[in-house]
């Protein structure tokens, strides 16, 4: 009896069920795994890798889905940050850092992903700019460029890409060689790409060549460990 009585509070601290007199009701819906529980670990690294490329004090757009979420989570302590997002879901994460200041666009919801598209997504970028976008996409390959799920998507980001000085794509080695239903830009168009160390070879001489730096979360913290505390290495390789 101890252990069953025992066994039916933690049920209810984890919210499988609600006890009641002599007994308890499974609850309908069962809670969300965390999220450091339900993302893959190489997602995990970039967010992490992606993080540290972000400047405090400076005024970023983060898009939508599971990676722009975890560089979200790792943004918590950035001072006098700037973010801007068509995701709730990012905007929930950064909700309680004290140092960053974050606004949501608006507009209508992608079914399930808490995604913002649509008019009035777009109409609160109209008169906005950022030091960086972070993107992250459905697929990258050398004929259909960088794309997304939906057409909405796109459309959005596209016209994202006109208001920023840098655009930083994150995206696990699995996204490449792949193709989304539609088309936000051609390869050339990012500044940046966070991805694994698995990526083929053909796009790391790809981007070498067109001098687009791709970096690896090992290559990231390489420059972390380069620049000293307190201090961000440039571009330049100039700390």
């Amino acid at each position: 009896e101890v252990t069953i009585r025992r066994d039916l509070d933690k049920l209810e601290q984890d919210g499988f069920i609600i006890k009641t007199h002599g007994g308890a009701i499974l609850k309908e819906v069962l809670p969300e795994p965390s999220l450091a529980e339900r993302v893959p670990p190489e997602v995990i690294e970039i967010g992490e890798a992606a993080a540290l490329l972000v400047n405090d004090n400076e005024a970023i757009f983060l898009g939508g889905g599971l990676t722009c979420r975890q560089v979200a989570a790792n943004l918590q302590t950035k001072q006098r940050l700037t973010v801007m997002t068509n995701d709730l879901k990012v905007a929930l994460e950064l909700n309680n850092a004290l140092g960053v200041l974050c606004s949501v666009t608006g507009g209508n919801s992608l079914q399930g992903s808490g995604i913002l598209v649509g008019d009035l997504a777009l109409r609160a970028i109209e008169e906005v700019y950022f030091h960086k976008v972070i993107l992250s996409v459905s697929g990258i390959s050398f004929t259909s460029g960088y794309t997304a799920n939906t057409v909405e998507e796109a459309t959005f980001y596209r016209q994202l890409l006109t208001r920023c000085e840098e655009l930083m794509i994150v995206a696990d080695y699995r996204k490449f060689d792949k193709t989304g239903f539609s088309r936000i830009a051609d390869l050339k168009a990012a500044h940046k790409v966070i991805t694994n160390k698995e990526v083929g070879n053909h796009y790391k001489e790809y981007y070498f060549q067109n001098n687009i730096k791709l970096f690896t979360p090992y290559e990231v913290e390489e420059i972390e460990e380069v620049a000293g505390p307190g201090e961000q290495q440039g571009d330049d390789g100039e700390g």
